[in-house]
């Protein structure tokens, strides 16, 4: 029996199963992941590359993340001279979270190795730390109009231009398909995980590549229990058609729509850090500073204003 190996992050992990409910590949091989990260002491961090290099020796299909601290042109040449290899982009978006950071992990309401709320929003932690007063915070920001104070156009080219980046020199087209679909369809979870029939279209690209027939019946979608809802401005600005503002979200045992989520992201961030910043990160997608002051401004203690 061949033997495909999956060098990836926990995206593995959902790949492994739908590429082994293919009854044609199951047939003819066997599929191990290997993940490229480990969590000691509650942090995240790069798996040595030591049992991937092991199972390289007997490998026929490598399918691997080009992670930076892996050299890769050393353990490619580990492999046999007929094996296969597939590089697979990394495929992570803020398509729906335009102001949400992905750089550093949040950890509000910490759950095991993941946390209910994972990721933050810069501009709700700004409008927290600025206006201290939760009916304004969660006022302030159900109301903003993100759109009008965020460059829309800018920020979709960027997810779209680093998708294409990350599947570039692949047989993946992974842009495209998110352009096509993101309005229609729910194609992200969370930032770092994508919905099911991203997954189906990763894993059929592989089964084409492999000339086996694709999969079209998997009904579970292993990544769905965690979630960021969507803020209704986003919803109405892209005109996606999945969700609403009604919508709920399920993030691990909790269910939320989107103005309980907020309630929730507000109590929780005051309960860890107060009225302190979350430390300022550099996400090169964020809203001007100016933009941001007339935000904070326009929801002062002095009233609301009319625009």
């Amino acid at each position: 029996m061949k033997k495909i190996v999956l060098s990836q992050t926990c995206q593995g992990l959902v790949l492994k199963q739908l590429l082994m409910s293919s009854v044609a590949l199951k047939k003819n091989f066997e599929c191990i992941f290997i993940p490229n990260y480990e969590v000691q002491d509650g942090k995240p961090g790069i798996a040595p590359p030591t049992a991937l290099e092991d199972a390289l020796e007997d490998c026929d299909v490598l399918i691997y993340h080009d992670i930076a601290p892996y050299n890769f042109p050393s353990l490619l040449r580990r492999l046999p001279t007929d094996a296969l290899t597939i590089k697979i982009p990394y495929i992570t978006s803020t398509i729906y979270w335009p102001t949400y950071s992905y750089q550093t992990p949040f950890g509000l309401c910490p759950r095991g190795t993941t946390s209910l709320i994972p990721w933050p929003c810069t501009l709700l932690n700004e409008l927290i730390v600025t206006l201290r007063d939760k009916k304004k915070i969660l006022d302030a920001y159900l109301e903003t109009d993100i759109p009008s104070r965020l460059d829309m156009r800018k920020a979709y080219d960027a997810q779209i231009t680093y998708l294409k980046a990350a599947e570039s020199g692949s047989i993946f087209h992974m842009a495209e398909f998110v352009a096509h679909n993101f309005r229609d369809t729910q194609l992200f979870h969370l930032i770092n995980h994508p919905s099911l029939p991203v997954f189906l279209e990763v894993a059929n690209t592989i089964l084409a590549h492999l000339d086996l027939p694709l999969v079209e019946n998997f009904r579970i979608d292993p990544f769905a229990t965690h979630q960021i809802p969507i803020h209704p401005s986003i919803i109405n600005s892209y005109k996606l058609s999945w969700c609403d503002e009604k919508t709920r979200f399920q993030i691990l045992d909790k269910s939320f729509t989107f103005e309980e989520y907020v309630d929730f992201y507000i109590d929780s961030y005051i309960e860890k850090y107060q009225y302190t910043m979350f430390p300022p990160l550099n996400i090169g997608k964020k809203i001007r500073s100016g933009a941001l002051k007339r935000l904070t401004a326009f929801f002062s203690p002095r009233g609301k204003k009319n625009v």
